[in-house]
């Protein structure tokens, strides 16, 4: 299973570039992992992010406890007349929210037939839910079996020395997991060819994309340095984010260590952490960015029983920071590159193959993406659309990545310029789409055995993972939703499947936008108490 997390800093709150931990409770990037007893410590969340960051779980919003079953009526059209009565029930029982922009629909999927609606074609920011929209254009364009090839090639080698007369060449694809583990397999597999020494430089071919590492609507928080925000580019590691992690020493300061070590591109100017017995765990990373390297300094205090905090930062230059690691990894491997500088060139033609890395398949990828709600992954998937789709053979642009959404959008009925969708993972401002057209989507999907399974398998379980993991839990519905979240400051998003069997499961989109200040968790109740109905409605028709 593939390793991707959460980078999220609570929405609400405004970005500066830095971050103090308090231990309140959250599923945001900073966070502690064991304690010395080996118990899990509560996760940390950052109190300084972004006032449009992207999901996170808000676990003081979910559900809590139990809740008596609601019951609907048997007959046809009495349960009918219930379910609208409900969904309806909901949204007048929230007055704080009669100031927001709702969009509801709710449809049976195994009839096409619509069961309510409310205010359903008004165009609607998705936050995190546009990921719908990326995933099912990407596993009907590209397949679920779609994978990523990192490969590396050298220049003329001596067999009989080991030397390459030139120089080594990593040319990446894209792959949004590629890991620094990843690049050292990729190094000892160098090594194993017999590369001992390469008398020219590193030179990196990130020809696949363009040069544009940062996703459109990105730029709307450029101050930001949490690792959502994380720039693209075709040759990645590690999400394009360093990992600051501080390790709790009792009786002595903590010790902070930074992941993947990146040479002298990332340094850690500062790290001034304390170990205390009692009080909170405070900790403030500052993110520096400097001509020709990224500087981070980090201070405070950790609680011992805390045991181990982490943050990631975004850094700049995603390509370069890549080679850094892949240089490291080299020399670890015993492979002398005489040159120190980095190139940037596309892979000669005679170059000779002699390591290479696929990635998982895109069906595994999307299930990570979705499940935690991944805006790196995201924006990899959309200009990976790009690449493969665009007729020329010139670097994938985002525009590409957009006309290809856009492509299959059109062939199952929703037209160009009746919607808005411009980046891949919701972030910011980038969508207007509507709750019609989101289900006209899920209906496409749903209907295609090439790609409804695996995106429903990709869609966190309502009360059992991913960002709907403390939702419903003790309710009837715990288990029995699939879908996709999306939280952005004035924003709640929800939009996937509810079924208790497989005849007659239902697709729903239930968006909230212009939510007014402190009234995000009535928001999210609302879509709570909607589920739980439409759970009731299916339950006297179950096989």
């Amino acid at each position: 299973m593939l390793a991707l997390s959460i980078d999220t800093p609570r929405a609400h709150s405004q970005g500066s570039g830095s971050g103090t931990a308090s231990p309140q409770v959250g599923a945001s990037s900073p966070r502690s992992i064991s304690g010395p007893q080996g118990g899990a410590s509560p996760p940390l969340s950052m109190s300084a992010g972004s006032a449009a960051g992207s999901d996170d779980t808000d676990e003081e919003d979910a559900t809590a406890g139990s809740a008596k079953a609601l019951v609907a009526p048997k007959g046809g059209k009495e349960r009918g007349d219930w379910l609208r009565d409900h969904l309806a029930a909901a949204i007048k029982g929230k007055p704080t929210l009669a100031k927001a922009k709702i969009g509801v629909v709710v449809t049976d999927l195994a009839t096409g037939t619509e069961l309510y609606a409310h205010d359903a074609d008004q165009g609607m920011n998705l936050a995190s839910t546009t990921k719908l929209l990326t995933t099912v254009a990407a596993l009907a364009t590209l397949g679920s079996g779609f994978r990523w090839r990192t490969a590396v090639y050298v220049d003329d080698l001596d067999e009989a020395t080991g030397v390459v007369k030139g120089n080594v060449y990593v040319h990446g694809h894209g792959d949004p997991t590629l890991s620094a583990e990843n690049l050292h397999e990729l190094a000892v597999e160098v090594a194993a060819h017999g590369v001992r020494k390469v008398q020219g430089q590193l030179v990196v071919d990130a020809t696949y994309f363009d040069g544009d590492v940062e996703p459109p609507h990105y730029a709307e928080q450029k101050q930001e340095s949490a690792g959502f925000r994380a720039p693209v580019a075709g040759f990645g590691v590690a999400r394009s984010a360093v990992t600051v992690v501080v390790t709790a020493e009792p009786g002595g300061a903590a010790k902070v260590t930074l992941q993947p070590v990146a040479g002298d591109y990332v340094k850690l100017a500062k790290a001034q952490v304390g170990t205390i017995a009692s009080g909170r765990t405070r900790i403030r990373v500052d993110a520096k960015s400097k001509k020709d390297h990224l500087e981070l300094e980090v201070s405070g205090e950790i609680r011992a029983i805390d045991g181990s905090y982490e943050v990631r930062k975004r850094i700049d230059e995603p390509a370069r920071f890549a080679a850094e690691v892949f240089r490291k990894a080299l020399a670890e491997s015993g492979v002398k590159i005489a040159k120190r500088g980095i190139g940037i060139a596309p892979v000669p033609a005679l170059a000779k193959l002699v390591a290479a890395h696929d990635s998982a398949p895109l069906a595994l990828v999307v299930r990570e993406m979705n499940k935690l709600s991944d805006n790196y992954v995201a924006e990899v998937v959309l200009k990976t659309l790009g690449a493969e789709t665009r007729l020329a053979t010139a670097p994938a642009t985002w525009a590409d990545g957009v006309a290809a959404v856009r492509a299959y959008l059109a062939k199952i009925g929703i037209a160009a310029g009746t919607y808005r969708a411009d980046n891949g993972s919701g972030l910011f401002g980038a969508t207007e789409v509507s709750a019609h057209q989101v289900m006209t989507l899920l209906r496409a999907a749903h209907a295609d055995y090439r790609v409804g399974p695996d995106l429903v398998a990709s869609l966190p379980t309502g009360g059992v993972d991913g960002t709907l993991a403390k939702r419903w839990q003790g309710h009837p519905a715990r288990g029995r939703v699939r879908a996709k979240t999306g939280t952005l400051d004035k924003v709640i998003t929800l939009a996937g499947f509810v079924g208790v069997d497989s005849g007659h499961p239902l697709g729903f989109a239930i968006f909230v936008n212009e939510i007014p200040p402190g009234q995000r968790a009535p928001a999210r109740a609302m879509a709570d108490e909607m589920i739980d109905a439409m759970v009731a409605y299916l339950e006297p028709q179950a096989r």
